[in-house]
């Protein structure tokens, strides 16, 4: 018989389950929770639970070479990841910022973005889940995906402070809720 496990009691554990929590010490940043929310081979997917930064996603209104050549990409690699404890920055394979995909799976309004082939993390299925704070008010949230260019040519998607799917200019401020993955 499989049973709900909630966990209550914190324990030091190298074996995780979707929905366990652990505290990030970033240094010159704070610390913050993050939460497992995808095990595989690779490793294990950790989301941060609120905004670390906000930032703008371009430092013009052009979602031109996509995610990857946008200024928080560099800065995830380059600023953020250095800020981590070093037992767990020797660990992270990956950080980036999470896709469409992942957050609101693939209804209608992703039609609009470059697609990603990742599955709706099973807790972001509860709005809740996707509403966080960023220095202790509701913060809207950048994700991965440009528009597509018949759409516009100037859009990233992002979460809303109420956490609904929408999208907009690259040269906009919105939060930073980095995802990463940890080698198993």
């Amino acid at each position: 018989m499989k049973l709900k496990v909630t966990r209550k009691v914190e324990f030091k554990t190298e074996d995780f389950c979707v929905g366990d929590q652990i505290t990030v010490k970033l240094k010159g940043y704070g610390k913050y929770t993050a939460t497992v929310q995808r095990i595989t081979e690779k490793g294990v997917l950790f989301l941060f639970d609120d905004v670390i930064a906000t930032m703008t996603m371009k430092s013009s209104n052009t979602n031109d070479g996509g995610f990857d050549k946008s200024h928080i990409a560099r800065w995830l690699e380059d600023v953020l990841l250095p800020t981590f404890p070093a037992k767990l920055q020797n660990k992270v394979i990956h950080i980036t910022l999470p896709t469409y995909g992942e957050i609101f799976g693939h209804d209608d309004f992703y039609e609009n973005f470059e697609p990603d082939n990742d599955e709706q993390f099973e807790l972001m299925k509860r709005r809740g889940n996707r509403v966080c704070d960023f220095n202790g008010d509701w913060c809207s949230w950048w994700l991965r995906n440009a528009t597509k260019k018949e759409v516009s040519s100037l859009c990233f998607a992002y979460v809303s402070r109420n956490g609904r799917a929408t999208s907009y200019d690259a040269a906009y401020s919105h939060g930073v809720r980095p995802e990463f993955w940890l080698v198993r």
